[in-house]
């Protein structure tokens, strides 16, 4: 029996100015579910920094959506590699955003969400929080 593998590509992108975030969770929370993937949405105003990870064909479709969408621009890969098992698996979409109101909250949930993910992954998203 072979293990089955998963594909990670950790990315970042700056928004179109006024872009509605809580349009693209809803579309992104719909489209996961439809193709097994899971991840973590960063916006912080300006800029997205996100991960997504599920079947490799599914990953490959769902960046080449984000890399059409003119929501989205600059786009760079910071990671991009195989996984045996997920390391977001149980949640579609996570959506972060930093607000004045609850930043330490914010920060403490999303160490919550990365504990098990590599160091470089947590390091970018604390640095994103904490900027």
């Amino acid at each position: 029996m072979t293990e089955t593998q998963f594909r990670q590509l950790f990315y970042t992108s700056r928004s179109a100015p006024g872009v509605d975030v809580d349009c693209i969770l809803q579309q992104s929370r719909h489209n996961n579910a439809v193709d097994g993937i899971t991840g973590l949405l960063w916006h912080d105003g300006s800029h997205f920094l996100q991960v997504i990870e599920g079947p490799e064909s599914s990953v490959a479709a769902t960046y080449a959506r984000i890399a059409n969408d003119p929501r989205h621009s600059e786009l760079t890969i910071l990671s991009d590699r195989s996984l045996g098992t997920r390391e977001f698996g149980y949640w579609s979409m996570e959506r972060a955003t930093r607000s004045l109101h609850d930043g330490e909250a914010v920060l403490a949930r999303i160490e919550r969400r990365l504990a098990g993910a590599p160091e470089p992954l947590r390091a970018a998203f604390t640095a994103a929080v904490t900027r």
